[in-house]
């Protein structure tokens, strides 16, 4: 219908002020939208409510219901994406129900909330979404364990889920949990704890650093009857061989035949202004037996490397090897297909010296 076919009397009823009719909209106090999360438990339901305070870090309230007495057992302020989470519960078919229960360690998807048993007594606990405090700005949670008919905040499980790279990991065979945090690529750490008397306690740890030897120095943390004891050494860092750009990153290497390894490799020095070879003789899991950065003689003609380790003499080649003693000279055998590398341009190097 068009305008000139309505009668002059209701043309005189629309031009009544408009805010009149936007009065009901006034009166009617808005009813704040709520998100259900993914059915978790037949005991207990979750919603999350957003909220807007500007004093306050969180922009959401997840509460956990009781599904029988209707009652709100946790009331955990949060700061949530919640346009993320329903872009995701898409994804997984959830429709607007916020998905539950993923965990995808270090790096992968996390889920506002986790029903688990983190403290291994057969009840399952809840860890809720706060925010990303966790490391690179990742998933954070408020940890609370089952207790009687509900739940109580665990200030020690929460530290677990604060500041690491992602949850921590529940292991039910083990019963144990680990977590793993990182500063840039050179610092990595490592920890297993075990619940004792329903608080985690550390039970190992491992730092990892790499140093200008262009190693991994390993500090080992181990609880011994009640005590840790620290034991520090070097590792060789971690090789692909499908990778060629990690292949190349060595001048030479290869496994012998009792599975230790034997890599030749360079630094920068200010000392020699130069690049510097150095030797490593690994065990099968890559710890350093010995490191040595001093003088080599390479002979071009049979591509021979050699050094004095006083009193013994090493000397290196594709056949592997060769340890000569006052008294004894033994050949550790390489594995052909375990060579990587060269040994044709070794005078580069500042501390080699050419026969």
């Amino acid at each position: 219908m068009t305008l000139s076919f309505i009668p002059k009397k209701l043309l005189k009823v629309s031009t009544l002020p408009a805010a009149f009719l936007f009065l009901p909209c006034l009166i009617c106090p808005a009813i704040a939208q709520t998100y259900q999360i993914q059915g978790f438990s037949n005991d207990y339901d979750a919603v999350i409510k957003p909220i807007n305070d500007e004093d306050s870090e969180a922009n959401s309230v997840i509460n956990i219901i009781d599904t029988k007495t209707k009652k709100i057992l946790i009331s955990q302020p949060a700061d949530i994406d919640i346009d993320y989470e329903l872009d995701n519960s898409q994804e997984r078919q959830l429709g607007k129900k916020i998905s539950a229960n993923i965990v995808s360690i270090p790096y992968g998807e996390h889920s506002v909330l986790i029903y688990e048993d983190f403290n291994f007594d057969g009840q399952k606990d809840l860890a809720l979404r706060d925010g990303r405090n966790g490391c690179y700005g990742g998933p954070s949670y408020q940890v609370y364990l089952k207790k009687g008919a509900t739940f109580a905040h665990s200030e020690a499980f929460t530290e677990l889920a604060q500041g690491y790279c992602g949850f921590f990991d529940v292991d039910e065979d083990s019963q144990t949990l680990s977590t793993m945090t990182k500063s840039g690529a050179a610092w990595h750490q490592y920890s297993k704890y075990k619940v004792i008397d329903n608080k985690p306690v550390a039970v190992h740890i491992i730092e990892e650093k790499y140093n200008d030897r262009g190693l991994v120095s390993i500090t080992e943390k181990t609880k011994v009857n009640g005590k840790m004891l620290v034991e520090n050494y070097e590792m060789l860092p971690p090789t692909d061989h499908s990778e060629e750009n990690e292949i190349s990153s060595f001048v030479y290497r290869f496994d012998l035949e009792n599975g230790k390894k034997m890599v030749l490799d360079s630094s920068y020095s200010n000392d020699t202004d130069g690049e510097q070879l150095f030797y490593v003789f690994a065990d099968k899991r890559g710890r350093v037996e010995l490191f040595y950065n001093g003088r080599f003689d390479y002979d071009a003609s049979t591509q021979t490397l050699s050094f004095i380790n006083k009193p013994v003499r090493y000397q290196i080649n594709q056949k592997g090897i060769t340890v000569k003693q006052s008294n004894k000279t033994t050949l550790l055998k390489s594995q052909p297909r375990s060579q990587h590398g060269s040994l044709d341009n070794l005078a580069q190097f500042k501390n080699v010296r050419v026969r």
